[in-house]
């Protein structure tokens, strides 16, 4: 069955935005260390853990809005939040209810009156 070009790059888009933010999420504390070692003992550069930590911090929240502002291939909405929530392991669209990872695009579902 063939597939949707614009939906496989959405996804593709959206797999690896969440690649990053999962890697720098469960890589947070190894990675800082890494770096501050890297920075003070290799390059001489008296980077403190503080400096190290923060860049890290502005890296994952830089990464995480990327994510967050994914928009969905069918509705041009955030995929990922609604008015008052962001859920990142959301399996649908909040808003028109696409299904994370489809491979062709339905009509929305008919809202009945």
């Amino acid at each position: 069955m063939p597939t949707n070009p614009a939906l496989e790059t959405a996804w593709r888009n959206l797999n690896r935005w969440s690649t990053i933010l999962w890697l720098l999420c469960f890589g947070c504390f190894p990675g800082m260390f890494l770096l501050t070692y890297l920075l003070n003992d290799v390059l001489l550069q008296e980077a403190s853990f503080f400096v190290v930590a923060l860049a890290w911090v502005g890296a994952f929240a830089w990464a995480g809005s990327r994510m967050a502002s994914f928009a969905c291939p069918r509705c041009n909405r955030a995929f990922f939040e609604n008015w008052y929530f962001f859920k990142p392991l959301r399996r649908n669209c909040a808003h028109c209810s696409l299904t994370r990872w489809a491979k062709e695009m339905p009509p929305p579902a008919a809202t009945g009156s």
